[in-house]
């Protein structure tokens, strides 16, 4: 099974397990000899609950994504499949370090893709890079290297965006190529690696 099957997957045993329970039920209470043999039929609750969360759960709050690229190497390598928060960011901001999926217009170069990167600096801090490092606010960033080829003299994150690099920086087509990244792009935090199961695990 490909991973860009499992959330269809995912979302059909939740459908399975609605219908089930209502079936039962149906059974139920069509059926005088269950209802005398069986006082208890709370249990028949129990897969109508699974279904409903796994439902919720796969609509509103958890997507699933693979890594296309190996831009977010080696935190994260080609065709790892990931869990993203869809709440993450209704409960707290971004903030930098996150690992971030968001959808990028296709007017931006490299654009018309889901893309996964790291966030490096958030709306209006000031970034330089300089000899492949990163000065966020005039401070060195002593975890983030960048390719020796990439310079940026002064740039001031717009509000409302936030400037994403890749972990893996002299591979990665990130904000030095399309710029700042809107918020409002944003998925949400990558929370979890969920393929290949010898590597399941968070991520961070």
């Amino acid at each position: 099974m490909s991973k860009s099957d499992l959330l269809a997957l995912f979302r059909l045993t939740g459908h399975v397990l609605l219908l089930a329970a209502v079936l039962l039920r149906l059974v139920f209470f069509c059926s005088a000899g269950l209802r005398s043999k069986y006082k208890e039929y709370r249990f028949f609750d129990i897969p109508l609950a699974i279904g409903v969360a796994m439902l919720l759960t796969s609509h509103f709050v958890l997507s699933l994504f693979y890594v296309p690229s190996r831009s977010m190497l080696p935190t994260l390598q080609v065709g790892d499949g990931i869990a993203v928060n869809r709440l993450g960011y209704r409960w707290r901001a971004p903030k930098v370090g996150d690992i971030v999926v968001f959808d990028l217009p296709p007017n931006r170069p490299g654009g018309g893709q889901t893309l996964v990167k790291r966030m490096a600096a958030d709306e209006g801090d000031i970034i330089r890079i300089e000899r492949g490092l990163l000065y966020r606010n005039d401070q060195l960033d002593a975890t983030v290297s960048v390719s020796t080829e990439a310079a940026i003299k002064e740039h001031k994150i717009a509000p409302g965006c936030i400037f994403v690099l890749g972990d893996n920086r002299t591979m990665s087509m990130d904000s030095r190529a399309y710029g700042d990244v809107k918020k409002d792009w944003l998925y949400g935090p990558v929370v979890y690696r969920y393929w290949p199961p010898s590597r399941i695990g968070g991520v961070k």
